[in-house]
C-alpha cells in the first residue's frame, strides 16, 4: 500500500546516501528502517494523510535509526540484555541521528521523528522526556511501526513475534502509545502478520 512511497523516498539520493551509511555499518538496522518505512507508507496512506506529510513521514521513518550507526556492535547486537552503561550508550542514537543531520534542509517533523521516536506519552521515554501533549501526531505515528516492527523481527538477542502477538503487546502499553493510532494500526498489523506467515510457509 505505500510501496511507491519507499521506493520514491529511496530514488532521493542524500536518503539513499544515509541509508547506505546505515547498511554498511549493520544491516539488521537497515532492514529494520527499510520495514518501519513500509508500515509507516502503509498506515499515513491509510489515515488519509496529505501528500506531502505522506513523503515526509516515509522519509523520516527511513532514518530514524540513522544515529544506531555510531553506537558499537558489541551494543547494537548484544545477545542479552543490555546493562545499565550499555543502555546509556544505547539511548544517545536519536541525538546522534540529529548531530549526522545538522544544518541539512530536512523539514522540523522529519528531524523530530528521529530525535523523538522514543519518547512515551507518560514522559518515561527518551532522549528528552517529553509528554502527550509534546509529541507530534508524525513521531506518535512512527513510534508505533517502529515498536511494531522491532516485535516481528528475528534479532540476535529474540525471536520474532507474531503479528498477532506483536499487536497484542501493542495494545498492552497503556499510557505509553497513542491508543487512537494503535487502534487504526489494526489493519496494517494484520496484513503484516499475514505476510511474514505466507514467508514462513514458502
Amino acid at each position: 500500500a505505500g510501496a511507491d512511497l519507499v521506493v520514491g523516498a529511496l530514488n532521493k539520493a542524500d536518503i539513499r546516501g544515509w541509508l547506505d551509511v546505515v547498511w554498511r555499518f549493520d544491516d539488521a538496522t537497515h532492514q529494520h528502517c527499510l520495514l518501519v518505512a513500509g508500515l509507516a507508507a502503509a498506515f499515513a496512506r491509510q489515515l488519509g494523510l496529505r501528500a506531502q506529510d505522506c513523503r515526509d513521514l516515509t522519509q523520516a521513518a527511513l532514518l530514524h535509526d540513522l544515529g544506531k550507526a555510531r553506537i558499537p556492535l558489541a551494543i547494537l547486537n548484544k545477545p542479552g540484555r543490555l546493562d545499565a552503561d550499555e543502555m546509556t550508550v544505547m539511548r544517545t542514537h536519536p541525538a546522534l541521528g540529529i548531530a549526522m543531520l545538522q544544518g541539512q534542509d530536512y523539514p522540523a517533523a522529519m528531524l523530530a521523528v528521529v530525535r523523538s521516536h522514543h519518547e512515551a506519552l507518560d514522559g518515561s521515554g527518551y532522549p528528552d522526556g517529553l509528554t502527550a501533549k509534546q509529541i507530534p501526531d508524525l513521531v506518535r505515528l512512527i513510534t508505533v511501526c517502529d515498536i511494531f516492527g522491532a516485535l516481528i523481527e528475528r534479532r540476535p538477542y529474540k525471536r520474532p513475534h507474531s503479528g498477532e502477538a506483536a499487536y497484542d503487546i501493542l495494545r498492552g502499553m497503556t499510557g505509553k502509545v497513542d491508543p487512537d493510532l494503535v487502534n487504526a494500526f489494526k489493519p496494517i498489523a494484520e496484513a503484516a502478520g499475514s505476510a511474514m506467515a505466507s514467508a514462513s510457509a514458502a
